[in-house]
């Protein structure tokens, strides 16, 4: 599960904008990433918000 949440963080990070949540679940539909509802939970935070501080991380290094 660890592995999967990783994989699901770094697609949020490689890509080229935020996405929509659609964008994003059919994205991990296609590459067997957890879903945005399945981030949500893990995390405790909002998709958008989880997004948003992930992608500000990634800008930040």
């Amino acid at each position: 599960m660890k592995e999967l949440y990783e994989k699901s963080i770094q697609a949020i990070k490689d890509a080229p904008r935020q996405m929509k949540i659609t964008e994003y679940n059919q994205l991990a539909k296609e590459k067997g990433l957890l879903s945005s509802e399945s981030l949500k939970y893990i995390s405790k935070k909002s998709f958008v918000t989880l997004c948003k501080e992930v992608r500000r991380e990634n800008r930040d290094i």
